[in-house]
């Protein structure tokens, strides 16, 4: 029964555990993503107030100025643009055509930034100098394994493949397809380098945004924002979580099932350990009556019984603990389980105050579940708890 005891409450606490880190990482992972992608740490774009602005003037001297910040890692710029890309696969005349975001990068600060580089599946990344050159997303090509779009893709591009794109402002150019990258987040953007957009555009060292990435393990990301505020008032300046947009009703969603979780492995904990002491307490009415008889303090029998209480969860709490960082973490460490391919392992993540309080309101369990049900026989009549 001692040995039972134990191993149920470890259950327990092993599920609260377990469903907390795994959402916690599951959050980390889209929010890994989320920087490591999309939008890095903090995004800077044109002034809106008093009078919109559609891009940052004087970027290079802008940039300079931010990295010169203590934790400043990188910074890049974007020129963030839209249009229509055909493709005409056969070579009949007719072309497939999808429209998408085309982003003007420069190549080598921005996989400084951002690692879409990284993600590359067929071809080569941009170069600086690759003005009639594209990289294009898998879920755009089509095929590769892409998330699925809820328009259409150009039906399998290739590299050394010709798109012929028509950006917004009506100016149209002929692309080769210099490498495709695998759109695990189902963005679908097309790189092109900066100074191709600039030619597009008719600009010159400016930027509809611009990236930074920095050392946030050590500084909180709000501290390098207000540092750049103060260097560019006049700009808009949001850190990733501002940036969350639709992802933090996901984030809430996800802490409110860790909270339900919890709550529920603490009270089939509680409850466990309620029906252990009562029905002890109840066949052992007749000692508490003798006890009760020669002298020993009612406060005294409620002490033992919730002593004993917490030796059960005391055990069933450390052996959770074992079951978690010495057996299933290590294990999807070294065996990790893909979730989605390329973007997110099945992973345990802790941080020490959410254990730590796990562990707290697991012992508070087991001292109202070893208190109430004592207290509730050894309050009965002397006379009555020995004649049984």
């Amino acid at each position: 029964m001692l040995a039972l005891m134990i191993f149920i409450l470890a259950l327990s606490f092993l599920d609260m555990m377990f469903i907390s880190g795994v959402l916690v990482g599951i959050t980390d992972s889209q929010m890994h993503a989320l920087r490591n992608y999309l939008s890095a740490d903090i995004n800077i774009a044109p002034q809106q107030t008093p009078q919109l602005k559609q891009y940052i003037p004087n970027q290079a001297q802008l940039r300079a100025q931010i990295e010169t910040l203590p934790g400043i890692i990188a910074t890049a710029r974007h020129y963030n643009m839209a249009g229509s890309l055909s493709f005409d696969k056969d070579k009949t005349g007719q072309f497939k055509i999808v429209s998408g975001a085309i982003i003007g990068i420069d190549p080598e600060s921005e996989w400084k930034v951002l690692t879409l580089n990284q993600l590359l599946i067929r071809g080569s990344n941009l170069a600086l100098g690759d003005t009639d050159q594209i990289l294009l997303s898998s879920s755009l090509a089509g095929g590769y394994g892409a998330i699925a779009r809820q328009g259409s893709d150009l039906g399998g591009v290739k590299v050394g493949d010709k798109i012929r794109i028509t950006f917004a402002n009506g100016s149209i150019r002929t692309y080769n397809v210099k490498g495709i990258y695998n759109d695990i987040m189902g963005i679908a953007e097309t790189f092109i380098t900066s100074n191709e957009a600039e030619s597009i555009l008719s600009v010159h060292d400016s930027a509809s945004h611009i990236l930074v990435k920095a050392n946030i393990d050590r500084v909180p990301v709000a501290v390098y924002e207000s540092k750049i505020v103060a260097m560019a008032p006049n700009l808009h300046i949001q850190n990733y979580n501002d940036l969350l947009g639709s992802f933090a009703s996901f984030l809430k969603a996800l802490n409110f099932i860790q909270l339900i979780v919890g709550a529920i492995s603490v009270i089939v904990a509680a409850i466990t350990i309620f029906v252990l002491i009562y029905v002890n307490a109840i066949n052992k009415r007749r000692q508490i009556g003798i006890l009760k008889a020669i002298g020993i303090k009612k406060s005294i029998i409620v002490n033992a019984y919730i002593l004993q209480s917490f030796f059960y969860t005391v055990c069933g709490v450390f052996t959770g603990l074992f079951l978690v960082f010495g057996v299933l973490q290590p294990l999807l460490i070294a065996y990790p389980v893909p979730v989605v391919v390329g973007l997110m392992n099945l992973t345990l993540v802790y941080t020490p105050m959410p254990v730590i309080l796990g562990i707290i309101s697991f012992l508070v369990a087991g001292f109202f579940a070893g208190r109430i049900p004592s207290n509730l026989v050894a309050r009965q009549d002397i006379l009555k708890a020995i004649w049984g």
